[in-house]
C-alpha cells in the first residue's frame, strides 16, 4: 500500500485534454465520500478501504478541468490521522510520503506557469481561479506537516475483552463509570484539530490504561493518594475497589507502546522542525468526586503547564480562544503531558494542556452533545 501511494504521487502528470464526464463524475462521488469521511466525528482508520479509491484517481492523469477535486484528494491523503491508518507505517516512510507531497504542489505550479500563462498557448486564468486552488492546496498541505501533536488521552470508553474479567464492577456499574469520568467527545470536539495535525488518541477508557499518569507508581501523587496511578484500583463515582491486579503487567505493556509511539513522534517533530509542541486535551466535569476537594472552584476553562515546557503563544491564543469565559491557569489542574525522555529535560518540547468545562458543550448527564457542542469545536479549530 505504502509503494502505491509513494508511485501515486511520484508520478502525477498534469494534462490539457476533452473532460471525461463519466471520469469526472465518478471522481466527484469519491471526493464527495472523502469530504464526508473527513468531517471530524467520522475520520479514522476505519475508512482505510477509501484509500483504494484515492489511489485510481491520483494514477490517473489529471484534467485541469478536475483540479480542484484533485486538491481534495492530495489534502485528504496529507491528513495525518488517514495517513497513520495506512498499514505498515512508520516514521520514516510518513516523511517520505510527507516530504512527496510538499513537492507535488510545485509539479502542478510548472505547468501552470507555462500553460495557463499562455506561454504555449494553453489556458489564461484571468480571474486567478486556478492558481488561488494550487495555493490553497499548498497551505493545506503545509498545515498538516507541523510541529504540533494533539493529545486526547481520555476519551476513550474501550477495555479488551480479555480483562473484562479482572473487574469487580458489573456491566451497568463500570459502564457509568466509564462514561461519567472519560473527557466525552474530545475525539470530536478538537476533531477540527486532529484532522490538521499529527496526534495520539487513547481508544481505552482511562479505567483501563491512563497515559497521563507516571509508571512509577512513588512517583504519581494520585496512585499514593487514591489508587488512581496508570492502573485504576479504585472506582470513581464512588470509592471501591475497581479490579483485581492479576493482569496489571499484562496491562502495562498497552501503557509502554502508547508512550513508545508517542515518544516517536515527539522525536520526529524534533527532527523535521527542532522544536515540538504539545496540545494536551481535556474536559471535566462540573460535579466532583469523593477524591476531589469539596470547596474547589471549577472554572470555564483550565490552562495547565509545567514552566519548564510552557509555550507562551499556544497560553496566549488558548487564552484569546476564551476570551468570553472565566480561564484559570494550574487550577483545578496543573501541568501538561511530556513523555518521560523529555520531561524537565528537553526544552525544545513544549506542552499545554486545555481543560474544558463539560458544562459547555455536554447537558447535566455528561453524556448528552448540546447545540453548543458545534460552535466551540468550531472555536477550538481556529486555535492552531
Amino acid at each position: 500500500m505504502i509503494e502505491r501511494v509513494l508511485k501515486a504521487i511520484e508520478t502525477v502528470e498534469v494534462i490539457k485534454g476533452p473532460v471525461n464526464k463519466k471520469l469526472e463524475a465518478m471522481d466527484k462521488k469519491i471526493f464527495d465520500s472523502f469530504a464526508n469521511n473527513n468531517d471530524p466525528d467520522l475520520v479514522g482508520s476505519e475508512n482505510i478501504s477509501d484509500f483504494d479509491e484515492l489511489l485510481e484517481v491520483l494514477a490517473r492523469p489529471v484534467h485541469f478541468e478536475n483540479l480542484f477535486w484533485y486538491k481534495e484528494a492530495v489534502v485528504f491523503l496529507s491528513n495525518p490521522l488517514h495517513l497513520n491508518s495506512l498499514p505498515d507505517m512508520n516514521i520514516e516512510i510518513k516523511q517520505r510520503v510527507q516530504n512527496e507531497l510538499r513537492k507535488l504542489h510545485h509539479k502542478i505550479i510548472e505547468v501552470y506557469d507555462a500553460r495557463v500563462t499562455m506561454k504555449d498557448g494553453w489556458w489564461y486564468d484571468e480571474v486567478g481561479v486556478i492558481s488561488g486552488g494550487i495555493s490553497k492546496m499548498a497551505r493545506s498541505i503545509e498545515d498538516m506537516i507541523s510541529k504540533f501533536i494533539i493529545h486526547i488521552p481520555h476519551a476513550g470508553l474501550e477495555i479488551p475483552e480479555a480483562f473484562r474479567g479482572d473487574y469487580h464492577l458489573d456491566d451497568k456499574e463500570l459502564e457509568r463509570n466509564i462514561y461519567q469520568y472519560a473527557d466525552f467527545k474530545t475525539d470530536k470536539l478538537y476533531g477540527a484539530l486532529t484532522a490538521k495535525h499529527d496526534s495520539i488518541i487513547n481508544p481505552y477508557s482511562r479505567f483501563f490504561i491512563d497515559p497521563e499518569r507516571f509508571f512509577d507508581d512513588e512517583q504519581e501523587r494520585m496512585h499514593l493518594e487514591n489508587g488512581l496511578g496508570w492502573f485504576y484500583e479504585n472506582s470513581v463515582l464512588e470509592k471501591k475497589p475497581l479490579r483485581s491486579t492479576r493482569n496489571k503487567e499484562k496491562v502495562a505493556e498497552y501503557y509502554h507502546a502508547y508512550h513508545a509511539r508517542f515518544t516517536a513522534l515527539v522525536e520526529e517533530k524534533l527532527q523535521l522542525f527542532g522544536e515540538c509542541v504539545i496540545i494536551d486535551c481535556h474536559s471535566f466535569s462540573n460535579e466532583l468526586y469523593w477524591f476531589q476537594a469539596q470547596d474547589m472552584r471549577l472554572p470555564d476553562v483550565c490552562i495547565g503547564y509545567d514552566e519548564f515546557h510552557k509555550d507562551d503563544d499556544v497560553i496566549e491564543k488558548i487564552m484569546k480562544c476564551f476570551s468570553d469565559q472565566e480561564v484559570c491557569i494550574n487550577t483545578p489542574y496543573s501541568g501538561s503531558l511530556v513523555p518521560n525522555r523529555f520531561y524537565m529535560k528537553d526544552k525544545r518540547v513544549k506542552s499545554v494542556m486545555i481543560e474544558i468545562n463539560k458544562k459547555l458543550y455536554l447537558d447535566e448527564d455528561n453524556v448528552t452533545v448540546t447545540n453548543k457542542f458545534i460552535p466551540y469545536r468550531a472555536r477550538l479549530a481556529g486555535m492552531f
